[in-house]
């Protein structure tokens, strides 16, 4: 229940501190004092959209805090699953700044609107003179039912199951799409692998390839300038090799004369033992180069495959084309997996469809059972409320299809008068009538839901006399049971709280503010008498507030 709010720079509050206890809270004031903007403060703690509009002073930000006491409505794993401290009197606290920006907090941690909606959503029900008209929807009207039904906890699980369906089923149009697409590539993308699967590349062939094609291209020219260098070192008339030689002897004979001889010597020798070792790698060399223009032609047509596969896929090198090997092998494997994975998930909607189709019959057979029983109930309630040839009819069409709260659809008939069939709200319902057939559906479904606070926001519109009486009589009859917060311009409602707060208007320095107060029980009177008879109270007026009073 709601224990306390607190409203700064909101609309025409600037700053304002309300206490509620448990049962019955009236709200009274003339028309435009501001009732409904309690009703909008309180709409912001609940999640509702907020914007600067609503700000009293431009210039500053709006706060606006309610205290909730949830000790009784066992709401920990909510705490648990949205990671937030719990708090027996849990404190949410909204913000609105003048740049338009909106904050929520429950127990000061940062909050989004979703959180906060599903929270409000297990504390309060506002109900409006504007939301009778939700009456004429026929979700509305099967929300009706499964509240009656205690639905909530089988819907529940119906939902995520639905949810989980509904994605499966547009993965696989999405996979399906996607095999269509990958089919048609599919061709396109083997001749692809094959073609450069049956090229057998390997890294590095091309570097080599290109060296060996240039050293064949010119190994004439090579082979003849080997041979130049061969000549001149040993096959000459006048060689290299045999002049070292003789350079040699020569220092060997007269080194005995010429001791310092002994390493020049030493140093011809071994430059003749590295230059005939030259002129024998040289020889290898030479007898190695081969000039074959078959060779050449077989390395060209290599490197021609190789630079026509770069050229197609517009890369660079051998290990580029690898990279596109294994990308190819990638697709390919996706496209033929993909009918693997289209069959499981076709199995898993198949097996998700009959699991739904389980629970929807198990929704279905409890809204029928207590269908009847809603009937009854809601029908009792009208006859109570001046309404005493008023009928009901629940229509419940069944084995529609899967939708997300089942396979079935309700339609509420309505006669207000004898003789009258029943049809739809819509079009036979007065705006009294409706909001007397509201009262009695929140009257019938809040014993089952067990919602901590009730909030009617004049609910009572286009009621009057003893209709107002049974009517104040439904509402202080749910009062003992949850809280119930009232806003109301009926007396017979009014005299009925435990306790009564009046909003009221007052300018200062031009500056229209609203206020409330709490009434005594003197004060009350006189609110009440006002009611009646509007500002000029009479004897008949403050006796007849004092009646009602006293007998309630």
């Amino acid at each position: 229940m709601i224990k306390h709010i607190s409203i700064q720079n909101y609309t025409l509050i600037e700053s304002l501190e309300i206490d509620f206890d448990e049962g019955l809270t009236i709200i009274t004031g003339e028309t435009g004092a501001g009732k409904s903007i309690l009703i909008g403060a309180l709409s912001l703690v609940l999640g509702q959209r907020a914007d600067t509009h609503s700000l009293f002073d431009k210039s500053k930000k709006c706060i606006i805090e309610g205290h909730f006491d949830i000790s009784k409505y066992h709401l920990d794993n909510f705490f648990i699953e949205n990671e937030l401290d719990y708090e027996d009197v849990t404190i949410v606290r909204r913000e609105i700044t003048p740049n338009n920006r909106s904050r929520a907090f429950i127990n000061d941690t940062p909050v989004n609107a979703n959180i906060l909606k599903d929270f409000a959503a297990a504390l309060i029900d506002i109900h409006s003179q504007h939301d009778s008209l939700s009456l004429n929807r026929p979700n509305y009207q099967l929300a009706v039912l499964d509240d009656f039904s205690d639905n909530n906890s089988l819907l529940e699980a119906y939902k995520t199951l639905y949810f989980s369906y509904c994605k499966n089923k547009k993965t696989l149009e999405e996979l399906l799409e996607k095999e269509k697409m990958s089919k048609s590539n599919l061709d396109y993308y083997n001749f692809l692998y094959h073609e450069l699967n049956n090229a057998h590349l390997v890294d590095g062939e091309q570097e080599a390839a290109e060296k060996e094609l240039e050293l064949l291209n010119n190994a004439e020219d090579i082979k003849k300038n080997l041979n130049l260098i061969l000549h001149s070192l040993n096959l000459s008339d006048i060689n290299v090799l045999s002049s070292l030689k003789e350079v040699t002897a020569t220092i060997d004979n007269i080194q005995r004369y010429l001791p310092e001889l002994e390493e020049l010597y030493k140093r011809t020798q071994s430059a003749y033992i590295e230059l005939k070792d030259i002129y024998s790698e040289l020889s290898k060399t030479e007898e190695r180069i081969i000039y074959s223009p078959e060779k050449i032609e077989e390395i060209s047509d290599r490197l021609n495959i190789i630079y026509e596969l770069q050229k197609k896929h517009r890369v660079n090198s051998i290990k580029d084309l690898h990279i596109l090997i294994e990308d190819l092998t990638e697709k390919l494997h996706l496209i033929n997996s993909l009918d693997n994975e289209i069959l499981a998930l076709e199995n898993t909607i198949e097996k998700e469809k009959e699991a739904l189709k389980i629970a929807a019959n198990n929704i279905s057979a409890n809204r029928k059972k207590h269908l009847p029983i809603l009937n009854e109930k809601i029908t009792s309630l009208l006859h109570e409320l001046s309404m005493p040839d008023a009928v009901i009819e629940i229509k419940m069409t069944t084995d529609l299809p899967l939708k997300n709260d089942g396979t079935d659809a309700i339609e509420i008939l309505f006669s207000a008068n004898k003789g009258n069939k029943p049809d739809e709200i819509s079009k036979v319902a007065s705006g009294g009538e409706l909001s007397r057939l509201m009262l009695a559906i929140k009257s019938v479904v809040s014993q089952k839901k067990l919602l901590p606070t009730l909030i009617f926001d004049e609910i009572d519109t286009g009621i009057s006399g003893e209709t107002a009486v049974k009517t104040a009589g439904i509402i202080n009859s749910m009062g003992k049971n949850m809280q119930i917060i009232a806003i109301t311009h009926l007396p017979q409602i009014a005299c009925l709280g435990n306790n009564h707060f009046v909003v009221y208007k007052t300018t200062v320095s031009d500056k229209t503010k609203t206020n409330i107060s709490k009434l005594k029980s003197e004060e009350r009177v006189k609110a009440i008498a006002e009611m009646i008879s509007g500002h000029k109270l009479t004897e008949a007026s403050m006796s007849t507030a004092k009646e009602l009073l006293n007998k309630f």
